[in-house]
């Protein structure tokens, strides 16, 4: 590709504050047009045109990708509120189960309190029953003088 112009090594003094000046007021406001001065180091009208149209392209482009950058940042945003929501009830739920579970063993430990006290009363009963049982059915009548057997007359 050919440069749209040449030039030979040209020692110039630059201002860059009244350069950075013309950048930023031309960015705010939109004009890039240069100084009459820098007019013969320009390319031709043709050339400049068709910059314009590319700028002016690119700067539509860029206009479009904001947009859409914002949309994205958007959608990004409500993705994360609703995740955090779900996390949210997530970490409630996880919360009710666990007092949930302390409940359940807080009365399993109660159970087995309760059933290593009543077994062995039972067992103790269970042979207290077996003693009385013993005395009623059998021993006991010799005891107090009834006999076995009844015998009708």
């Amino acid at each position: 590709m050919d440069p749209l112009y040449q030039a030979g090594s040209i020692f110039m003094k630059v201002n860059t504050l009244q350069g950075k000046n013309m950048v930023e007021s031309g960015l705010q406001s939109g004009d890039f047009s240069l100084p009459p001065s820098w007019r013969p180091c320009l390319p031709p009208p043709a050339d400049v045109e068709m910059l314009q149209q590319k700028v002016a392209g690119l700067q539509r482009e860029l206009e479009d990708f904001k947009k859409e950058a914002l949309q994205a940042i958007h959608s990004l945003e409500d993705a994360f509120c609703e995740m955090n929501e779900a996390l949210a009830q997530q970490e409630e739920q996880a919360a009710r189960v666990k007092q949930r579970l302390r409940e359940e063993e807080d009365r399993g430990i109660v159970r087995n309190k309760v059933l290593t006290f009543l077994l062995p009363r039972e067992k103790q009963l269970r042979e207290h029953c077996q003693q009385l049982e013993g005395l009623l059915l059998g021993r006991g009548r010799e005891a107090l003088g009834i006999p076995k057997k009844f015998q009708a007359n």
